[in-house]
């Protein structure tokens, strides 16, 4: 007679979870502390380090402006780097804000789909001046003067010129504030007026194209000074106002509890 012995029934797997970072948290870091820190980090380098301020006049020669490179091309390299680190965060700090278009507006996946694409753009602009600027202080003195002034008139305008995405940006959001119609909005109503005015103070950053002095060139007050300073009130006003619902507003779940992963094992 044979015997034959039973082989044991295979356990079913059984799920195991671990928790993760609370989705409140980290709106928190990608919105608030991001939010701060891309506005710090470029003005370290844009003030600080690269000293752009004053920028250089469109009217100074080839020769000075390789000279400033020159002399400054640490620091400018520096700054640089610090730049697009600033514009990494705009990814994170974007997702947040372009969500809640997304999930809390009537209407909001047109406009959370047209702010993407205009903040992908954006970005893309930021980036390239910053690294116009940090070519120029590659090779200064070793390449020719009107090489280097060039690049530099090409970092200037390029961080000035193309202001229709970020004031397309400016109106979708403020579309979106207007649209919220529940009974305590994320934004208060003062923020989608401010992304307005910003959206209208954008439009003489076109100017720098067509002069080379006055208050209208990239060295100016209307062509550099008012978008640039309008352009970080706005940031921060987004940022503080959004921020300070986090903790009691969460579009996927409530900000004390945390997503669960849930893992296949075998007992």
């Amino acid at each position: 007679m044979i015997v034959t012995q039973a082989t044991p029934a295979r356990q079913a797997a059984t799920p195991r979870s671990r928790r993760i970072m609370p989705v409140g948290r980290l709106q928190w870091w990608f919105l608030v502390a991001g939010g701060h820190t891309l506005t710090v980090l470029f003005i370290v380098g844009w003030f600080g380090l690269a000293r752009f301020f004053p920028p250089p006049s469109p009217e100074l020669s080839a020769t000075a402006i390789a000279q400033r490179y020159a002399e400054d091309k640490d620091g400018i390299r520096l700054g640089a780097t610090l730049m697009f680190a600033s514009f990494a965060l705009w990814a994170g700090w974007g997702a947040v804000i372009i969500t809640w278009v997304w999930r809390r507006v009537s209407g909001g996946r047109i406009l959370a789909i047209a702010m993407t694409i205009s903040l992908t753009i954006a970005e893309m602009v930021g980036v390239l001046c910053a690294f116009f600027w940090a070519m120029g202080a590659f090779r200064p003195g070793e390449v020719s003067a009107d090489i280097t002034m060039t690049l530099n008139d090409a970092g200037w305008l390029m961080f000035v010129l193309p202001w229709p995405p970020w004031s397309f940006l400016c109106i979708c959001l403020a579309l979106a504030i207007f649209r919220d119609r529940s009974s305590e909005p994320t934004f208060p109503r003062w923020v989608g007026y401010v992304s307005l005015l910003t959206a209208l103070l954008f439009v003489p950053a076109g100017l720098p194209l067509f002069f080379k002095s006055s208050e209208m060139a990239y060295d100016g007050v209307l062509g550099m000074y008012v978008p640039f300073i309008v352009f970080f009130v706005w940031v921060e006003s987004v940022t503080w106002a959004m921020g300070r619902r986090v903790a009691i507003e969460n579009p996927d779940a409530p900000c004390d509890q945390s997503f669960t992963l849930v893992e296949e094992g075998v007992a």
